[in-house]
């Protein structure tokens, strides 16, 4: 996994994205625009259900929360 996070996003950039890659094929994603995991290649997407998805949407809007208060911490002791 993949991990960006932004303190002052520019336009086309999201705050937080996250991508899964297998052999160096992106096979899932979330970012902070649409705070959703969503599949990126359909053999994952053929064989996962909705619950997986929201599952692992929850996991990644934890993480995303996490950066967001470990960037705030960096610029309070920083700036």
């Amino acid at each position: 996994y993949f991990y960006t996070a932004v303190s002052d996003p520019s336009p086309g950039v999201q705050q937080f994205v996250a991508m899964g890659y297998v052999d160096g094929e992106v096979f899932v994603r979330y970012d902070s625009e649409t705070r959703r995991t969503e599949p990126q290649v359909n053999w994952i997407a053929a064989n996962t259900d909705q619950q997986h998805w929201d599952g692992e949407t929850e996991k990644f809007q934890r993480h995303e929360q996490d950066f967001r208060v470990n960037l705030e911490t960096l610029r309070e002791r920083y700036n």
